[in-house]
C-alpha cells in the first residue's frame, strides 16, 4: 500500500513537470531549500525569471523548510529525494529530462549535487548546461569541483562568485591537462543583497560590543574558536550565536541562540549587532557578511575564499590570517578590544561597511548578470 501511494504521488508530480516543461525555459537542480547563503542565493536566481519559466528539482531532503514557500512562488517544483532510494523513479525522471528535446532556448542549470552532473549526457544537444560552484571543499575531500571534472566538456558556462574559485578552477585544469578553451567557460558573478536605504543607527552609549556569528554551526565554520574568543573578552562583549546545529560545540549553550527563520528578524539582529565575526577554514563568500556589511555591521574574518576581495582591514572590517588557531583567537581578540576602545574607528568601519555593500552588492545588478549568463 506505501508503495502504491507513493507512485501515485510521484506520478502526480511527474505530470505536472511534464506540462510545465511545454512552457518552461529554465530547470533548475538544487539540493536544499533548506536555512543557508547557498540556498538564499539559488532563490535570488530563480526569482530573476517569471514563475512559468522555471521548474527547480530538489534532490537532497532538506532540515527545514525555510525558503520552500519563496521557492514554490517562483517555480514549480519536483521533490526528487522523496524518490532517491527508487532506481525505476529516477530513471523516469531522465527520461522525462529528455523530452525537452524538442524545446528552443532551454537551460539546466545545476549546484552542488551529483544528480545534475549524471544527467549531462543524456541531454539534448540545443539545452545549454551551465552549473554554479560556490567555492572548492579542499582541505575536504568530495567536492563537486573533481566529481565533475569528467563532465567539463559538456558545460556550456560555469558560474563562480568570486576571482578566488575562477583561479581554482584554473589551476585544476591546468593540473587535469583539461584545454585551455574551457576557461573561457567560467564566468564570475558577484552575489548581492538588499541594502536598506539607510545606514541602520547602532546604540553608541552601550558599554558592551553586540557581536553576532549567524550561520551553519559545522566543521569548516570552527565555530569552536568563536566560543573560545568570547570566553577570552568574558564580559566586555555579548555574543549571540544562531543557526543550525550540525554539531555540537563545547560550551556553545552559553552564547546559542536559535536557529533564524524569519528574514525580517535575521535583519533586526544585523541592525542590533556592532561585529560578525567568521573564523572558518574555508568558505566562497558567505552571503552572511554582504547582509552584516550592508546594515553597517563590522566584520572580522579569517582570510579565506575570497572574503578579502570586499573587507578590507581598517577599511570596512578586518581580515585575520588563516593560520594557527591560537594565533587566530589572539588576533580576534586583540581587535575587538581594540573596536572597543575606539569606538570612533568602530563607527568609521560601520559608514564604509554599509557605503561600500550599497555600491557594490546591487541586487538588481546580479538579476541582469543572472539573465545575461543564461539568455546569451
Amino acid at each position: 500500500m506505501k508503495k502504491i501511494k507513493l507512485f501515485i504521488q510521484f506520478s502526480i508530480e511527474i505530470i505536472t513537470i511534464y506540462k510545465a516543461l511545454r512552457y518552461a525555459k529554465n530547470i533548475f537542480i538544487f539540493p536544499f531549500y533548506h536555512t543557508g547563503g547557498a540556498e538564499k542565493v539559488h532563490l535570488d536566481i530563480v526569482k530573476t525569471f517569471p514563475k512559468k519559466d522555471n521548474i527547480v528539482i530538489f534532490t537532497s531532503e532538506s532540515y527545514n523548510n525555510h525558503f520552500l514557500s519563496d521557492f514554490e512562488k517562483n517555480a514549480k517544483i519536483l521533490h526528487l529525494h522523496k524518490y532517491n532510494h527508487n532506481y525505476y523513479f529516477r530513471k523516469l525522471t531522465l527520461k522525462i529530462l529528455t523530452l525537452i528535446k524538442n524545446q528552443l532556448n532551454t537551460t539546466v542549470f545545476g549546484c552542488n549535487n551529483k544528480f545534475f552532473y549524471d544527467i549531462l549526457h543524456v541531454l539534448p544537444t540545443n539545452v545549454k548546461r551551465i552549473d554554479l560552484v560556490h567555492a572548492f571543499t579542499s582541505p575536504d575531500p568530495g567536492g563537486m569541483e573533481i566529481y565533475s571534472l569528467n563532465k567539463v566538456s559538456l558545460l556550456d558556462k560555469r558560474m563562480v562568485i568570486n576571482q578566488k574559485t575562477k583561479n581554482d578552477f584554473i589551476d585544476l585544469y591546468k593540473e587535469n591537462k583539461i584545454s585551455e578553451e574551457y576557461i573561457n567557460r567560467i564566468k564570475i558573478i558577484d552575489l548581492a543583497v538588499q541594502t536598506p536605504d539607510e545606514k541602520p543607527e547602532k546604540n553608541k552609549l552601550r558599554s558592551k560590543l553586540q557581536v553576532i556569528y549567524c550561520g551553519r554551526i559545522s566543521k569548516e565554520k570552527r565555530v569552536n574558536l568563536i566560543v573560545h574568543i568570547a570566553n577570552l573578552l568574558g564580559d566586555l562583549i555579548e555574543l549571540k550565536i544562531y543557526g543550525h546545529k550540525e554539531l555540537d560545540v563545547e560550551g556553545i549553550d552559553k552564547y546559542y541562540q536559535k536557529n533564524i527563520l524569519n528574514h525580517s528578524e535575521l535583519t533586526q539582529i544585523y541592525q542590533d549587532a556592532d561585529i560578525l565575526l567568521i573564523t572558518s577554514y574555508r568558505e566562497g563568500f558567505p552571503v552572511v557578511i554582504k547582509e552584516a556589511m550592508s546594515n553597517g555591521v563590522v566584520c572580522i574574518s579569517t582570510n579565506v575564499g575570497s572574503i578579502s576581495e570586499h573587507v578590507i582591514t581598517n577599511e570596512n572590517g578586518f581580515i585575520v590570517e588563516n593560520n594557527d588557531e591560537n594565533l587566530i583567537t589572539d588576533r580576534f581578540v586583540e581587535i575587538i578590544t581594540n573596536l572597543l576602545n575606539n569606538r570612533d574607528l568602530l563607527n568609521r568601519l560601520s559608514s564604509n561597511a554599509y557605503n561600500y555593500a550599497s555600491a557594490n552588492f546591487d541586487l538588481e545588478l546580479f538579476h541582469q548578470k543572472i539573465k545575461n549568463l543564461i539568455n546569451k
